[in-house]
């Protein structure tokens, strides 16, 4: 039984092993973000409402995250030097904890980099408070951020 668990184990770890650093200068990369994002970022006229530093999980992952509002509420994710290894299916996440509790799905694509992202109106920072960068095919947590 203890041979079939970690063979499960290490099948699910294979689909997120350790890859190339995601390559944010190539059309051919499948995890190149390819919706509206910001790479230059203004903060001017807005307000730094919390912000994060990333630590690793299974994966290296770095940066800073922040996130800012401006006069008519909106809400903008703002990653500044953020790195993580490529992997299948990775996903950027507000959750309440780092098991992926009453989350909220940002993207479906993840790049590295300077970018901002949306946020969306029903977003609780109260409760959904870390930033995850998720791989939704093998369950498995890249890096996270606590924003505070």
């Amino acid at each position: 039984m203890k041979t079939i668990i970690a063979l499960i184990a290490a099948v699910c770890l294979a689909g997120c092993q350790k890859a190339d650093i995601l390559d944010t200068n190539s059309t051919t990369n499948p995890m190149v973000n390819n919706m509206a994002t910001q790479t230059n970022f203004n903060p001017a006229g807005q307000t730094l409402v919390l912000q994060g530093n990333f630590e690793s999980a299974v994966h290296a992952t770095s940066g800073v995250v922040k996130i800012y509002e401006d006069k008519d509420k909106k809400r903008t994710l703002v990653f500044e030097n953020f790195k993580t290894d490529a992997g299948p299916d990775l996903r950027i996440y507000l959750a309440e904890d780092r098991s992926v509790t009453n989350f909220i799905q940002i993207t479906d694509k993840v790049q590295n980099g300077n970018l901002s992202l949306a946020i969306p109106a029903n977003a609780d920072f109260k409760k959904q408070n870390h930033v995850l960068i998720w791989c939704r095919q093998f369950s498995v947590l890249f890096g996270f951020a606590t924003l505070k």
